[in-house]
């Protein structure tokens, strides 16, 4: 058994690109494929190295990374011959996955800003009376508190949020599978 597994799924880009890393690499590793369609990247095993469960997930030794474009960075790193990265590349093709995902963090703020703004001292986004905007709006906020989103920043849409959750459309149609996890604690907004 190798230190090094790698858990994936067969017709997955995101799982595709971290095997061909691997193998550019020449870097031995024990294969798990997981089957979508019998729900694979649901069982123990992956929801333990990544409660999303999604894959990959690559387990080397201690570490795991989970999210191919991360993967592909620790890669490079951690085993830097040969190099997937070109000698004297540019700097938009040195761009870290950290930076993309402050950048997007960054994007996603701007936009909080505008939903801020269309609130205003509205009790909905599209004035006093709950509508479809709600409905349209609702689960992307939703999404974010998953991830750990406390819309400090935000207080109206912090409010707006706290509101929603206590809709009964919202908590019985609440995901199933969300109340059985805990949320996650990296998006800070």
């Amino acid at each position: 058994m190798l230190d090094r597994v790698l858990i994936w799924g067969s017709g997955s880009a995101p799982c595709w690109r971290v095997m061909i890393a691997l193998e550019e690499k020449g870097l031995q590793y024990e294969s798990k494929q997981i089957e979508f369609s019998s729900k694979g990247h649901k069982t123990p095993e992956v929801l333990e190295l990544n409660p999303r469960g999604q894959v990959p997930v690559l387990k080397d030794g201690d570490t795991v990374v989970s999210e191919s474009l991360a993967t592909l960075q620790y890669l490079e790193e951690a085993y830097p011959e040969p190099s997937l990265v070109p000698k004297g590349a540019s700097p938009q093709n040195k761009n870290e996955p950290q930076e993309e995902l402050d950048n997007k963090v960054k994007e996603l703020k701007k936009e909080l800003g505008y939903w801020e703004s269309y609130l205003g001292s509205n009790k909905y986004i599209a004035g006093m009376q709950y509508s479809l905007a709600d409905v349209a709006i609702g689960p992307n906020l939703m999404f974010a508190t998953r991830l750990g989103g406390k819309f400090k920043e935000f207080p109206g849409l912090a409010r707006y949020v706290t509101m929603l959750k206590e809709r009964p459309s919202f908590q019985k149609s609440w995901p199933p599978h969300w109340k059985e996890s805990q949320d996650q604690d990296w998006l800070d907004i």
